[in-house]
């Protein structure tokens, strides 16, 4: 009897120890076997494409701000009677314009270079080279004055108070230009003449000085000639200040 038992015993452990070595360890999932670091999507299918990739949103480029731009040009009203203030200047200073430019007057006209709603008073004269002298008067306090002219001794003739030795030589009323700029309005001229050796031309901005015109040169070039025509020399200033081409053009 013990011996039936030691024999169903022994068959028993060999069937147990059987059993172990066939069962084998399960096989690894991809979760399992992903490189160390890495997530696997849960329940993925092998088959489906890859997920689209999200570009990311476009940045737009800013656009500059341009600078505002000024109003729109307004004037306040024009002094009382200032045509008949002009008018009367020249019948009483027929002789003295006739002894200062006995040439004789070639256009007598009116323009607000200043801007400040009443006109001034423009003289050409003949002159004797090939751009016209310009006469500029203004009113002060009711009086006409002059402010600007291409003979120093118009100041002698009509008073030196206000007179600018800012000169302007020009053929032409359309000589004298309106702009429109960042800062506001402003009349300006090209002021120019020569010879055959020589020539200039400035650009001349007008202002008000305690309400009176005042020319401002902005830039003037000066060309000196061979007997040929052939410019042998530059100068460039810039507010009177001596300047290289490249601030002459900037300024200008």
């Amino acid at each position: 009897m013990k011996r039936l038992t030691a024999i169903l015993l022994a068959i028993f452990i060999t069937a147990a120890l059987c059993a172990c070595g066939a069962r084998r360890p399960p096989t690894p999932t991809a979760a399992e076997t992903s490189a160390p670091g890495s997530t696997a999507e849960p329940d993925s299918d092998p088959t489906a494409p890859p997920a689209a990739v999200e570009e990311p949103e476009a940045v737009a480029t800013p656009v500059p701000t341009p600078p505002p731009a000024p109003s729109e040009l307004e004037l306040p009203p024009p002094a009382e009677g200032w045509a008949d203030s002009y008018l009367a200047f020249l019948e009483d200073n027929y002789d003295i314009l006739a002894a200062l430019w006995p040439e004789g007057l070639t256009g007598v006209g009116f323009i607000d270079l200043d801007l400040d709603g009443t006109p001034e008073m423009v003289l050409f004269d003949l002159g004797i080279s090939a751009t016209l002298g310009v006469q500029l008067f203004d009113l002060v306090d009711c009086q006409v004055v002059c402010v600007s002219s291409v003979q120093e001794s118009a100041a002698g003739a009509f008073g030196d108070e206000y007179f600018s030795r800012e000169s302007v030589c020009a053929s032409y009323f359309e000589s004298f230009r309106l702009s429109k700029t960042e800062d506001g309005y402003c009349f300006w001229v090209i002021s120019a003449n020569g010879t055959m050796e020589s020539s200039w031309d400035e650009l001349i901005r007008f202002d008000s000085a305690d309400g009176v015109l005042t020319p401002v040169r902005v830039c003037a070039r000066y060309l000196e000639s061979d007997e040929n025509g052939v410019v042998v020399s530059e100068r460039d200033t810039v507010g009177g200040q001596e300047a290289d081409s490249e601030g002459y053009a900037a300024a200008a």
